[in-house]
């Protein structure tokens, strides 16, 4: 039944690569081998899998399952689990009997072990066989095809123009976005979640330090431009214009998953976020507002431990193939020296948006090192500046300066004078 099901996925999704990439091999089917061998020299031959009709004409023993709803990982999972108990069996029936050879090997324990390791670690990796670049030329060729098909469905765009003519966001990038502590970060990171959710990016959005009514009313400012202040007290001018706004937010297939302090009773962590990817597979951008504020290890701002948090959403990101944006606090020794003017009577200068280094940080700098892509953002009176601070392209170094008023939902980049 499983072997079948799998195969069956595999024909109907004409991809016999996923297998590959879950080292799913002829030696992990014990019914179906024939058929597995008789895919996989097709795809070889001919670039493609075949027609499930040639498949059971070939095989009339073969049960051609259609429409089968379990997800790949799933699948390859149950099925190298299985292969891993046939194998203890035979291994047990079969192979054991000579290795102990009467009691005369004097290095049974240490076969037996070593053996039964190899069959258990087999059978429950959760690590990908890796590509075999040598020879997987079929496969880059359709990954290719597919990339030109649906380059639109990868790239997720930022609300700015500039930083889009200089960073292109990709599904499985770790976007870290930067700021000293009250400078409008969660602001910044909910308008690159709405304007996603816009362009047709599912969202899930942690935000464990504010409400639900905070967020959402965030969300609706920067949406619909309602006073901030009026719409949380429930004193807006426009009101009537608000209800009609909110018409529009009854049915909708792209969702916008919001989890605050009332939805984490026990804080976030990695567990949490995993759970929900997994049962919300249209979620194409994950936004974590605030790095300190994820539960790490035991529970503590343990330096290792926010390390091993970062390396595992770095993981996360690829595996459920979204986009992360993760909100981190520079610490407060860089924002000191940020806001240093001159001493005794000489006159200190306005202080202008000066975004942080990328090494601003006292916990851990893990987040720097594991982030595709570093925003830096700093904001003086209703100016701001967002800085690329790393990327894998050319833009480095490169700032687009914001003109801001975030209690009306307005971030938008300036216009250089020469533009005028």
């Amino acid at each position: 039944m499983l072997e079948a099901k799998i195969l069956s996925k595999v024909i109907d999704e004409k991809d016999f690569f996923t297998l590959r990439k879950f080292n799913v091999t002829e030696a992990d089917f014990a019914v179906h081998k024939d058929v597995f061998s008789f895919i996989e020299s097709y795809v070889r031959e001919y670039s493609q899998t075949p027609d499930y009709r040639t498949v059971v004409e070939k095989f009339p023993d073969f049960n051609y399952m259609g429409e089968v709803y379990d997800a790949f990982p799933y699948l390859c999972k149950e099925i190298k689990s299985k292969s891993g108990v046939r194998q203890a069996y035979e291994f047990l029936t079969k192979e054991l009997p000579h290795i102990f050879d009467s009691g005369k090997n004097k290095n049974f324990p240490k076969e037996l072990y070593e053996r039964a390791e190899a069959i258990y670690k087999a059978s429950n990796s959760v690590s990908y066989a890796g590509s075999n670049y040598a020879v997987n030329g079929d496969e880059r060729r359709k990954r290719y095809e597919e990339s030109k098909e649906r380059v639109s469905e990868m790239i997720v765009p930022s609300p700015y123009p500039g930083l889009n003519e200089i960073l292109q966001l990709e599904l499985t990038d770790y976007l870290l976005i930067q700021a000293f502590s009250n400078i409008g970060k969660s602001w910044l990171a909910s308008h690159f979640g709405v304007h996603g959710w816009l362009n047709g990016f599912g969202v899930l959005h942690y935000s464990p330090e504010l409400s639900q009514k905070q967020q959402e009313a965030r969300n609706d400012t920067l949406i619909g431009h309602y006073d901030n202040v009026k719409l949380r007290t429930g004193e807006l001018d426009n009101e009537a214009a608000y209800f009609e706004f909110l018409d529009g937010f009854k049915e909708n297939e792209t969702p916008y998953i919001i989890k605050t302090m009332e939805h984490l009773p026990d804080g976030l962590t990695l567990d949490v976020i995993e759970s929900d990817l997994q049962q919300n597979p249209n979620v194409k951008i994950v936004i974590i507002d605030g790095f300190n504020l994820m539960q790490h290890g035991n529970g503590k701002l343990d330096r290792n431990a926010m390390t091993q948090t970062s390396r595992k959403l770095r993981q996360i990101f690829g595996k459920y193939k979204v986009l992360g944006i993760v909100v981190h606090q520079v610490n407060a020794n860089e924002e000191r020296e940020n806001k240093k003017g001159k001493k005794n009577d000489e006159e200190i200068p306005e202080r202008v948006p000066k975004p942080a280094s990328i090494l601003g940080y006292s916990e851990t700098i893990a987040v720097v090192q594991d982030a595709s892509h570093i925003l830096s953002f700093d904001a003086v009176d209703g100016m701001g500046a967002l800085l690329l601070a790393k990327t894998r392209g050319t833009g480095k170094d490169k700032t687009v300066n914001l003109n801001l008023n975030f209690n009306l939902g307005y971030i938008k980049e300036a216009v250089p004078m020469s533009h005028f």
